[in-house]
């Protein structure tokens, strides 16, 4: 499986796996609070507060591994 840097990714019009029936409008991931950032998984829990969008993506790549949902090497 290749490996797509974050912020490279655009899956906004693809199904997730397991879905069959037209795609659910989604909203971006990643939003701003006052001076934090956070990111929603797709249970639609708020992960967070990270100090600026950098962070928010390095946890978001963090829960999906701990997830087991992306496997990457580096």
């Amino acid at each position: 499986m290749a490996v797509i840097p974050m912020g490279k990714q655009n899956f906004h019009h693809l199904p997730r796996q397991g879905e069959s029936s037209s795609i659910p409008t989604r909203s971006k991931r990643f939003f701003a609070l006052e001076t934090s950032w956070y990111f929603n998984t797709r249970e639609d829990q708020q992960q967070g507060p990270f100090k600026n969008l950098g962070e928010a993506k390095a946890g978001l790549k963090t829960y999906l591994r701990r997830c087991g949902i992306v496997h990457c090497s580096d």
